[in-house]
């Protein structure tokens, strides 16, 4: 086994979005991409529903995006400045709602994660309005092998075993 001596420079975009507001957290996102690419950094990741905020309920479907949306194409545009994980509620085609982490990187939606574990317990509802993602893979980064999990995913061991099978 070789490993291969990398420095890998991170940034957390810790932030409080805007419940609802696509648009004022998309300019919130686009803005911290750029500064990223101005301090030099390699990725950056922003929170779990960073574009929307975090309790949407009857919200999800006015603010959920298709990956041929418009907002996705700019996503993939800044990301040509920094690689970056940011997440939103993703419109599948076959008009399912999935709270999901995605990877952008060099113009491309690189990796797509929809969250497999969704809480319902004390003020936590996901499932009543998200569906379920039903897989956890792997991808290649320049550093190395990843995998995207979202929140809740990191409770429960099996999410990570899936991952480290899959050579993350």
């Amino acid at each position: 086994m070789s490993f291969v001596n990398t420095i890998l420079s991170v940034g957390v975009a810790q932030i409080n979005p805007r419940l609802g507001d696509l648009q004022a957290n998309l300019a919130q996102c686009e803005r911290l991409v750029r500064q990223a690419r101005e301090q030099g950094l390699d990725l950056l990741v922003f929170p779990e529903l960073s574009l929307t905020g975090y309790h949407l309920r009857d919200m999800v479907a006015t603010v959920a995006l298709r990956l041929d949306s418009p907002e996705v194409q700019q996503l993939k545009e800044w990301s040509r400045q920094v690689a970056f994980v940011v997440g939103f509620v993703e419109e599948s085609t076959d008009f399912r709602f999935y709270n999901v982490a995605a990877y952008f990187a060099e113009g491309e939606l690189r990796h797509l994660h929809r969250k497999v574990y969704l809480p319902t317990y004390g003020m936590f509802d996901e499932q009543r309005y998200f569906a379920r993602g039903d897989q956890v893979r792997t991808f290649a980064l320049p550093w190395g092998r990843s995998a995207l999990l979202v929140c809740e995913d990191l409770w429960h061991p099996s999410t990570a075993y899936l991952a480290a099978l899959d050579r993350a």
